[in-house]
């Protein structure tokens, strides 16, 4: 091979092994935790082109109110409006799910460089669910029997954050995605994948005051957000209703007994239609 091909050659390599490399997305370079609960780590930003104002020192206390301001509107789509008068509210994280990521998100954000970002995992398993009536059973996936919701996958939720200036960008690549029966995720490297679990949903902050948000991503100004009240009575609405008084139902008990009832006379109709088909038959 002349000299001059094998420079072309070297030169045709060098930028494949670049193209590659921004096809493939971010690449991890510290795990800062990893468990079965979850994982945070820094990775490398997908376009090398950008640059974060990192290192930045953000408190856990302040990192633990970002997270407790992420909610998720539920709007259910076609189906899920005409079953719920209004979309469900839901915090994004819950307790646990905080106080395991605040002082791991914060520890990433002192150590990611420019060309950094901080990604984080959390891994949800789903409770067993034992109705009291021998129906059936309504489980996170579908309609089941009595016990079958207790082998269910677990629920992973995925994201990334980074500081820009004054803001924290905040992106929920996956919420509360159910794994499918075999599909598992890499314990030492992020899942690559298209945004799951977000369909008809969207992600808020509260107070809104104090970001905008972009599909899945939140733009907080944590400054502003520093000299607002904390609002510690915000509750995850879907995930713990409050308790209702005596002899007073709630409304999701009223929305279960008109389900039921429309259940029952969908039922009924079914029969009477299986009955008119079978005495017109020869």
């Amino acid at each position: 091979m002349s000299q001059h091909s094998r420079r072309a050659l070297i030169l045709l390599s060098g930028i494949t092994l670049a193209l590659s490399a921004c096809a493939a997305g971010p690449e991890l370079d510290v795990t800062i935790h990893e468990s079965e609960r979850g994982a945070v780590y820094v990775e490398r930003f997908a376009d090398r082109s950008f640059h974060a104002s990192h290192p930045m020192r953000v408190s856990a206390e302040m990192m633990t109110r970002i997270l407790r301001g992420v909610v998720v509107k539920d709007t259910g789509g076609i189906l899920g409006s005409l079953l719920v008068s209004k979309p469900q509210t839901m915090q994004a994280f819950g307790n646990e799910d905080v106080e395991y990521l605040a002082p791991l998100l914060a520890d990433g954000l002192a150590r990611a460089a420019s060309d950094q970002q901080v990604g984080f995992r959390i891994v949800q398993v789903s409770e067993p669910v034992s109705p009291q009536s021998g129906g059936l059973a309504f489980c996170a996936s579908s309609v089941r029997f009595p016990g079958a919701c207790s082998s269910e996958q677990p629920l992973v939720t995925e994201g990334s954050l980074y500081v820009s200036g004054r803001s924290l960008h905040l992106t929920l690549t996956e919420f509360r995605h159910r794994l499918e029966p075999g599909e598992t995720y890499s314990k030492t490297t992020p899942r690559m994948s298209n945004p799951k679990g977000l369909t008809n949903r969207t992600v808020l902050f509260v107070p809104e005051s104090a970001a905008r948000s972009t599909d899945a991503t939140l733009v907080i100004d944590y400054d502003l957000l520093a000299t607002m009240p904390a609002a510690s009575d915000m509750r995850p609405t879907a995930a713990q209703p409050p308790t209702p008084a005596t002899g007073e139902p709630t409304q999701r008990n009223t929305d279960v007994d008109e389900l039921r009832k429309e259940l029952q006379d969908i039922k009924k109709k079914l029969a009477e239609q299986d009955a008119e088909r079978s005495r017109l038959k020869p």
